[in-house]
């Protein structure tokens, strides 16, 4: 027996809702209830970008001062839930020069906050964490910032691995930044910078001017495990409208067949 067109065409909707839920950016990585993004401050060179929100803005709390030069990696975390957190025995590690940063004290994030843990005593090298990286001063050709397949504007170890020879995935893979804290006097919990966005790609992100870009070390906040300069913190519009179109079908084809 033919198999009604109605739920054929259910069938075809709820397939093409999946298809865009695996195409949709993956939300913030989250320790429950904080979500956390990595990014780089840099108002030692002059640039008219900078990750925001920062300091200062609403709704952010921090041990660091505005009122500082900046040349640092920059760690954001959201409190989702509807009570204050401590956070505490926040460090961070970087296999690459086998160095871990303990250099902040306890913070306590509000409900509905953000924490930004950065350098915090006015010296530009005190967390300058682009200068870590495995590959110096560049990084290799192919790996380039501008390369026209898979650019993400940094570059190094932040590129996708297809671009990366089998000894560059191996020294990515073996130097990921990994931040760790407490929250509420618990365990220790754990997230690696995969994109590599603290340590600049594993390069020194201020000669990205040899690449047509702006001398300035800045990236906008990325979901940890991002990669892009200009941050991937939440789904673009394209895709959230594909989606709404597609739970409109969904319900339409659910109203008919109720019918």
């Amino acid at each position: 027996m033919k198999q009604p067109i109605v739920s054929r065409t259910g069938k075809l909707s709820l397939a093409a809702l999946a298809l865009i839920l695996t195409q949709l950016p993956t939300g913030p990585a989250k320790a429950d209830p904080i979500s956390v993004f990595v990014g780089y401050a840099d108002n030692l060179r002059p640039s008219g970008f900078f990750p925001s929100p920062w300091l200062g803005s609403p709704g952010v709390v921090s041990q660091s001062s505005a009122a500082q030069t900046f040349d640092s990696g920059a760690i954001r975390l959201d409190n989702t839930s509807g009570s204050p957190i401590t956070i505490s025995n926040f460090k961070v590690f970087f296999p690459s020069n086998n160095s871990t940063y303990a250099i902040w004290n306890s913070l306590v994030i509000p409900a509905g906050g953000i924490g930004i843990f950065t350098q915090n005593n006015g010296n530009d090298t005190q967390f300058d964490t682009s200068d870590f990286g495995v590959f110096g001063g560049l990084p290799p050709s192919n790996l380039n910032p501008n390369n026209p397949v898979g650019t993400n504007l940094i570059g190094g170890c932040s590129s996708p691995a297809a671009l990366m020879t089998p000894a560059q995935v191996t020294a990515c893979n073996s130097t990921v930044p990994v931040i760790s804290f407490s929250e509420n006097g618990g365990p220790l919990e754990s997230f690696r910078d995969t994109g590599h966005v603290l340590d600049t790609g594993e390069w020194d992100f201020v000669n990205n001017n040899f690449f047509g870009e702006d001398g300035n070390e800045s990236i906008n906040w990325n979901t940890i495990g991002g990669s892009n300069r200009g941050g991937t913190t939440v789904p673009e519009p394209a895709s959230l409208a594909l989606l709404g179109a597609a739970l409109i079908g969904c319900t339409a084809v659910r109203r008919r067949r109720q019918a």
